[in-house]
């Protein structure tokens, strides 16, 4: 996302990054707007990864052009007009196979990673193009669907005819591209496009959105910085295994934070709407572990051992085997509490 002239320009990752995080476009408008700075990343993980995909898309250029397909390269990383001029000019010209295209329809763009040539009439002559992108993920994700939507639907404005089919390349399929027929994933491209769109001019939800994690996180680069939100509000979005319905049911009764959800007394004072009391007295103790450990920087840890309803001798055998297995080193770091049945009075577990 970039701002030139005043107008905001998109592209296949704003499309992708909207998808799964309204909050992440909010951050990234702002930046486009210079109203906030660019945050500064650098993860080995994704360096790694960047570059098997690269590795991975040249593999498949190199298998092409050993099966007799003549390709051209088109200059350069960004999207700029001499490559748009490049790429435009190379698909008049009837290039069987393009590597890094760049195509271009108002304030859309980006960078495809092939485009090739079928025998379909365009504006371009008797022959079309539809795109090819390669990924290492084996299963492709609406992600991928979604990108892969975008580039033909700016290849559609580039040749004037939408390419009936898109397709994707991964790892151990012999090369051998999945079909995805595009006018099947349209709506769906349609709908989050108009989505962004909106939220560029609205711009972007502004002081109304607040950062939800997303399984997306994990390669934001935004996520330390929603991080340290969620901690200096100490949301509830920090207790370990709560869910947006349960953040919802307790806004409700105004718990917000995970200060005031350890407060919660047990049992619950109230009944939730949705959801079993007993999961929401789960979260409640996992608070309580929470406040706990953070201002000693200890873990704490609250254990339920399974036991059979009636006292009997097996049933104490089996509760002293499970508390016998372990180590005296985990019982002094956890400094568990402990609750046995009535003829095992309640102990704090210690070295």
């Amino acid at each position: 996302m970039r701002s030139v002239d005043g107008v905001v320009h998109l592209s296949a990752s704003d499309l992708v990054g909207h998808l799964n995080c309204r909050y992440l476009t909010s951050l990234d408008l702002a930046v486009a707007r210079g109203e906030l700075g660019k945050p500064s990343v650098w993860d080995p993980v994704l360096e790694v990864l960047a570059e098997r995909g690269a590795l991975h898309e040249q593999s498949y250029l190199d298998y092409l052009e050993a099966n007799g397909f003549p390709i051209v390269y088109i200059d350069g990383f960004g999207l700029d007009a001499p490559a748009v001029a490049q790429t435009l000019d190379a698909m008049r010209g009837g290039a069987p196979i393009i590597a890094q295209g760049a195509l271009q329809a108002a304030r859309w763009g980006g960078r495809v990673d092939i485009l090739r040539r079928i025998e379909k009439p365009s504006t371009l002559g008797t022959w079309s193009y539809e795109v090819i992108d390669t990924k290492l993920a084996r299963e492709t994700k609406g992600n991928t669907v979604l990108q892969i939507c975008f580039y033909s639907d700016l290849l559609r404005n580039a040749q004037k005819l939408a390419p009936e089919f898109a397709y994707v390349v991964t790892p151990g399929s012999d090369f051998k591209p999945r079909e995805f027929r595009y006018h099947d994933y349209g709506a769906f491209y349609r709908r989050v496009r108009k989505s962004l769109e909106r939220a560029v001019e609205d711009g972007a939800g502004g002081n109304n959105l607040y950062p939800e994690p997303k399984p997306h996180c994990e390669i934001c680069r935004w996520r330390r910085q929603c991080d340290a939100k969620w901690r200096a509000d100490d949301h509830l979005t920090l207790v370990a295994g709560i869910s947006k319905l349960q953040i919802a049911e307790l806004g409700r009764h105004d718990v917000t934070t995970v200060a005031a959800l350890a407060a919660v007394p047990l049992p619950l004072p109230w009944k939730p709407e949705r959801g079993a009391v007993q999961s929401f007295e789960r979260i409640r103790e996992q608070a309580e572990c929470r406040c706990r450990a953070v201002p000693t920087a200890r873990l704490f840890t609250n254990l339920c051992l399974p036991c059979p309803p009636l006292v009997s001798p097996a049933c104490r055998r089996h509760r002293r085997a499970i508390f016998s297995s372990i180590s005296k080193a985990t019982r002094s770091s956890m400094k568990a509490d402990w609750s046995f049945c009535s003829d095992m009075p309640s102990r704090t577990l210690s070295s």
